[in-house]
């Protein structure tokens, strides 16, 4: 059954990564999202980085969960009208969909590696470092300290 989708207001922040706002009827939805992310201390590349085949993590097929067990489901849509009145999002992100309305199938997976590389063995005295410290009232690094008042 198809019926007509009325939306007063939809207040969105952030869409990204393959992700869809959809208002209305629809019958196939897919979505698919790959990340490579690599964060470095030091940032030197390559050039030569990022390929998806050269791990393993983006070939695999995705596992498509089942119900532990079968179950009958009733729908009475009364009326021919999907009214929504007022929607607020923050963020719609990886192969994420929002629809106002009908959808036969939706599928949507997302393959995400974070990679983070930090120097462990950097030139000169080893006090310095080049990141701040938690938990003291100054920061250490490269920058003269606050005096206290």
């Amino acid at each position: 059954m198809f019926r007509l989708s009325i939306v007063g207001n939809v207040d969105i922040n952030d869409i990204s990564s393959s992700s869809v706002v959809h208002v209305g009827d629809n019958i196939n939805t897919a979505l698919k999202t790959k990340v490579f992310a690599v964060q470095r201390e030091v940032p030197f590349y390559y050039g030569n980085e990022g390929s998806f085949k050269a791990y393993p993590f983006y070939q695999r097929p995705f596992p498509i969960p089942q119900p532990p067990e079968p179950f009958t489901m009733c729908v009475d849509n009364l009326g021919s009208f999907i009214r929504v009145q007022n929607i607020r999002i923050l963020g719609v992100s990886s192969s994420a969909v929002l629809q106002i309305g009908s959808n036969r199938i939706t599928s949507a997976e997302a393959h995400i590696k974070n990679t983070r590389q930090f120097v462990t063995d950097k030139p000169g005295p080893k006090e310095k470092t080049t990141f701040v410290q938690l938990g003291k009232e100054e920061g250490i690094g490269f920058f003269e300290a606050t005096p206290k008042r």
